[in-house]
């Protein structure tokens, strides 16, 4: 029930098995959970964007919002508004629950980029379920590298929950989906200790970005020298690339 009163140490303990985020490295693809917050979350996977964490998005969601279009078709239109591209956006508008979510992205994953060529991710979805995306997603999908970040649209912090009426029932009531939702093998228990170590693994923002200039730097070189000669005074005198 969400009423039940708990004492500041059961909180704290609810709060830190629900309200789930990792770190974050440079990643494939960001999967993006639709929602009734859906502004919120493409505003948040816009900005991990423009950081340079992923080139591609999938928002998935077929649930209408409130202002009548679906959540995908709504995180679409908010995400070009903040500057994606949209041929960076895959779209899929079938899933009504999240175990949809998961199906449905897989297969329009492998059918516009293959599953192969995703190896990590960043999921992003409502904060007070942030658990059950990731374990959602181990359940479907247990080879791909997860990563989690989600914003929080509430007015406390995301350890202080319980403060806020909204947020209290919100989290209690996915609190209590999870035993029954393993019961049904609707989701996997996830070893948060070993997903670090191999989100350790993947590239940092850093080293991406250094890979990233070696490569140009490369082909760069490989272009006739007259060429390579117009690209840099370009360059130099602040004009656009060719």
């Amino acid at each position: 029930m969400t009423n039940k009163k708990r004492n500041p140490s059961e909180y704290k303990e609810i709060a830190d098995y629900m309200l789930v985020e990792t770190e974050l490295r440079s990643a494939d693809l960001c999967f993006v959970f639709g929602g009734q917050n859906a502004d919120h979350l493409a505003d948040h996977a816009a900005k991990l964007y423009h950081k340079g964490l992923f080139p591609k998005i999938l928002v998935s969601g077929g649930v209408a919002t409130d202002d009548g279009r679906m959540e995908c078709d709504r995180m679409r239109d908010r995400l070009v508004k903040k500057g994606v591209p949209e041929d960076a956006i895959l779209v899929e508008n079938k899933a009504t629950n999240t175990g949809e979510n998961v199906k449905y992205g897989m297969a329009l994953i492998e059918k516009k980029i293959g599953l192969k060529n995703v190896k990590s991710l960043i999921g992003i979805g409502q904060i007070h379920a942030s658990r059950r995306f990731v374990m959602t997603l181990e359940r479907h999908w247990p080879d791909v590298v997860k990563m989690f970040s989600t914003p929080n649209y509430y007015p406390v912090p995301r350890r202080e929950f319980h403060k806020d009426e909204k947020f209290r029932e919100d989290v209690i009531r996915e609190f209590n989906k999870v035993a029954p939702y393993k019961q049904k093998d609707f989701i996997r228990e996830v070893d948060f200790d070993k997903m670090a170590k191999r989100i350790q693994k993947l590239p940092s923002l850093s080293e991406e970005a250094r890979r990233r200039n070696t490569k140009i730097k490369k082909a760069v070189a490989r272009l006739p020298d007259k060429t390579r000669k117009q690209r840099k005074s370009g360059y130099r005198r602040g004009n656009r690339r060719p």
